[in-house]
């Protein structure tokens, strides 16, 4: 089959690799009909964890909507022809973690992520034309006729993560909110962030096509590099500061910002990817404006596919608002290295195999 396999720092190159087979009586695989590349995946395409990669190997991606097309003796819940989805992580459902609802930290894979290289599982990903899936039943979810393929990709991945972020920050109706890092995670936040509250939403990036697209959604644009923030902050929020901060961006200075805009007791939702050993914050600072401190960045995302479809089936956000840009497998490896540049206009892409 074809996939889109990692060669290096900035380099993926569609090659010709080995169909996925049934490994155990639990697995089946899928036939790609959609897939995508998500913010997390810059860091291995950067080659920012080397350490957790395989170059000539591993193939990209965890989000996807697909075909069931062959499944393990012990599969109940899937037959061929089904339209599924999987969340990025693989969970059993079972184990004492999945009950716990920390399904990203199953006993039973072992913290498996699809497309997340050696370190986790050596799974293959879904910029791909087929797929094993590992415990199948307790894991996957059929996708509604209701939901289209596009919709679909938002399944994985971005819209439970915004989900739980959202969740986790616990707006209120009468809540100020910052949404720092407005890619496709942070504007699916947004949109649920609108829903929330009849304060102000205050989108904070450096990137300017992304800050018009926050404000076409109706929050405040704030550019990081070029508005005074700090006035522009205390002009919306009485000097106090903003309720809720929910922070995607995952870098220090991003962090650094949430920190520093929050009011005293406010509440800061980290669901950005942080791989960085050290960030500039000062704990004293935490300690003295009371700040409580919510990191999800490391999304159960199982456990929140099932709101994420009412999400979609009911509405409440437009895929159409991240979802810019249509490739081809073939196309692939220019459109990424667009994505990962932040061309003009570019968000969220969708692969068609």
């Amino acid at each position: 089959m074809r996939a889109a396999v990692y060669q290096g720092p900035g380099d993926v190159k569609i090659a010709e690799v080995a169909d996925p087979r049934i490994e155990d009586s639990r697995d089946l695989i899928v036939k790609t009909r959609t897939a995508s590349m998500c913010g997390s995946d810059l860091y291995l395409y950067h080659g920012e964890v080397e350490q957790m990669v395989a170059p000539g190997r591993t193939t990209l991606g965890h989000e996807i909507c697909a075909e069931v097309v062959e499944t393990g003796e012990d599969v109940t819940r899937f037959s061929p022809g089904d339209r599924v989805t999987f969340p990025y992580s693989v969970s059993c459902g079972l184990c004492f973690l999945c009950r716990a609802g920390q399904t990203a930290h199953c006993e039973t894979s072992g913290k498996a992520i699809y497309g997340y290289g050696t370190a986790f599982g050596d799974l293959g990903g879904s910029q791909a034309e087929y797929v094993r899936v590992p415990l199948a039943d307790n894991h996957l979810e059929h996708v509604p006729d209701s939901i289209d393929d596009e919709a679909a990709l938002l399944l994985s991945c971005n819209l439970p993560a915004a989900i739980i972020a959202v969740e986790a920050a616990e707006i209120r109706p009468t809540d100020t909110v910052a949404v720092i890092g407005c890619g496709p995670t942070g504007l699916l936040a947004l949109q649920l962030a609108r829903r929330r509250t009849h304060a102000p939403v205050l989108a904070f990036d450096r990137v300017a096509y992304r800050l018009a697209r926050a404000e076409q959604l109706g929050a405040t644009p704030v550019n990081v590099d070029r508005d005074p923030v700090p006035e522009k902050v205390a002009e919306v929020t009485a000097g106090r500061g903003v309720d809720k901060v929910v922070e995607f961006a995952g870098r220090g200075p991003a962090f650094g910002l949430a920190v520093s805009i929050a009011r005293p007791g406010g509440v800061i939702s980290g669901g950005g990817v942080y791989l960085e050993n050290e960030y500039p914050v000062s704990l004293f600072d935490m300690y003295f404006k009371n700040l409580q401190l919510r990191l999800n960045g490391f999304a159960n995302a199982k456990t929140a596919q099932w709101q994420a479809m009412r999400v979609l089936e009911h509405g409440v956000i437009d895929p159409a608002a991240v979802i810019t840009h249509r490739v081809t497998l073939e196309e692939f490896p220019d459109a990424a290295a667009a994505f990962a540049a932040r061309a003009d206009g570019f968000l969220k892409l969708v692969i068609t195999p």
